[in-house]
């Protein structure tokens, strides 16, 4: 069975954001691969979009801080 976007996200954000301690530069690299390996997933931008509360690079950016502020 297919996950929904936000399940995608919420896995996704534990593997490549917290899993990897990616540093907050590395913001615009980490939404095109969110995208990317969504779509690999069948899920479109625009579910993420919707999944990250309509502002996917800030859902990001937000998990970029926390990994790196050590809230993750």
């Amino acid at each position: 069975m297919a996950r929904t976007a936000q399940e995608f996200l919420t896995s996704w954000r534990q593997s490549y954001i917290y899993g990897e301690a990616r540093p907050p530069e590395a913001l615009d690299e980490a939404v095109a691969e969110c995208v990317a390996d969504g779509v690999d997933e069948g899920l479109t931008r625009d579910a993420l979009e919707k999944a990250a509360g309509g502002d996917l690079r800030t859902y990001i950016q937000e998990a970029l801080g926390k990994a790196e502020g050590g809230d993750a």
